[in-house]
Parts: structure tokens; C-alpha cells; sequence
């Protein structure tokens, strides 16, 4: 295989494969591009493997306690977290074919921005962007087209929405932006705060046993809602 093969966008394989040749006619006609839509790209075996057992599962759940626990304990594909190892490896290469796919097939001009190359830096693009492909493969179990419609009604356009919502124009081709909101979160997090949080909450606990203790009644006597008042 050559170097410019190896460098191949894999929708342009899939283009020469089907025999098409991409670029304008010269007549005015639509280029030959191959394929007229592409198929939704497909996890790796081990993802297939799991997200087929939880599916199975939601179809005839597991009676058996032990069963339950290890369904409980279950990798979810679609929550990147709990993925490890040679899942979480096949995860990252499928995401990254399935935003090249999304803004591929379901983008047309630049008003969305579409997902940015550097969407791996971005922790919020990588937990809705695992959902929206699970989602989607998901669809391929189903016998009618209603899943897939829900996907394209409500799935697919939510999320470009949030996309739109928390990226704006940010991370333009080969401009990737530092977080804006780091310095915030890097204060939220600071010893010095985290400090007065936990010592209101231990306020609160305090408080909320003082309260239980003087607002218990005895057992043969009703509360005086005035008196509890008065005591708040």
C-alpha cells in the first residue's frame, strides 16, 4: 500500500470502491461520487460484543443476583469512563469515524460548526459524542424505521444543538481554543474553596441535628406548627 493510500480518508475508499470517481463533471451535472450515502460506521468487536449482551439484557433481564451484578458492572460503551483497555482503544477509533461520518452524511454548509477535529479535547464533545454513535448503532436492531426516525428527529439534533450551544465559533480548522472557562473551574476546585464548602456542609448537618432533636415531640403529644416555626 502506498503512502497516499495510507493517508486515504476512509470515505474515499469507500468511494473508489463502489467504482465512483469524486470532482466536477465540466456539465454542469453532479459530480460521480460513488456511493449516495455512507454506512454508518461500525464498532469494533469488543464493543459490538458488549453493547449486544446489554441489549439482550434489556430483552430478557438476568433473574439470578449474581447475573444482575455483573450486568451492573458492565462497561457501558456509550459512558467512556467505565470503558478500560482494549475497549476503551476501540472506542476512540470508532468515535473518530463517527464524527467524520456525522459531518459528512448530516452536514451541508458551515453554520453549524460541525464536530472539530480536536474533539478529542474536549470532555464534553467525548460523553455526547459516545452517546450519539451507541445511539445510532443501536438503530440497527430495530424491525421498523422508528428508531432511526427518533434518531434523526431528536438524537442528531440535540446534539448538534449542545455542539452549537458550548463550542460557538470555537476551534476553527487547525486552531484548536484553550478552554475559556479553565481558570473557573481551576478556582471551583482550589483547596481554599473546596475548604469553606465542606465546612458548610457540616454546618448543615449540625444544624439539621439540632433541629431534629428540639422538633421530635413526645410520642403522646402533637406539634405546635406555630412553635416549630418559631424555631427555624
Amino acid at each position: 500500500m502506498t503512502t497516499q493510500q495510507n493517508r486515504r480518508h476512509p470515505s474515499e475508499s469507500a468511494s473508489r470502491a463502489a467504482g465512483g470517481t469524486a470532482g466536477p463533471t465540466g456539465n454542469g451535472m453532479m459530480p460521480l461520487v460513488g456511493l449516495m450515502v455512507r454506512p454508518f460506521p461500525e464498532p469494533g468487536p469488543t464493543i459490538r460484543t458488549t453493547m449486544e449482551q446489554l441489549q439482550q439484557a434489556t430483552v430478557e433481564p438476568p433473574a439470578d443476583e449474581e447475573e444482575l451484578r455483573e450486568l451492573a458492572q458492565m462497561p457501558r460503551p456509550w459512558d467512556p469512563a467505565t470503558c478500560t483497555g482494549l475497549m476503551r482503544t476501540e472506542l476512540w477509533a470508532w468515535l473518530d469515524l463517527v464524527a467524520m461520518w456525522v459531518n459528512e452524511q448530516h452536514l451541508w454548509n458551515v453554520t453549524r460548526p460541525g464536530i472539530p477535529e480536536c474533539w478529542p479535547a474536549h470532555p464534553h464533545l467525548v460523553h455526547d459524542l459516545a452517546v450519539l454513535a451507541c445511539s445510532r448503532y443501536y438503530t440497527s436492531f430495530a424491525v421498523t424505521p422508528a428508531a432511526l426516525e427518533d434518531w434523526h428527529r431528536y438524537g442528531l439534533p440535540g446534539f448538534l444543538e449542545r455542539l452549537r450551544d458550548r463550542l460557538g465559533d470555537g476551534c476553527q480548522p487547525g486552531k484548536h481554543q484553550p478552554r475559556p472557562r479553565r481558570e473557573r473551574d481551576e478556582s471551583h476546585a482550589s483547596t481554599r474553596v473546596r475548604r469553606g464548602r465542606r465546612q458548610r456542609y457540616r454546618d448543615d448537618v449540625e444544624r439539621a441535628g439540632e433541629l431534629e432533636a428540639v422538633t421530635s415531640p413526645p410520642t403522646d403529644t402533637k406539634p405546635d406548627p406555630d412553635d416549630l416555626h418559631d424555631r427555624w
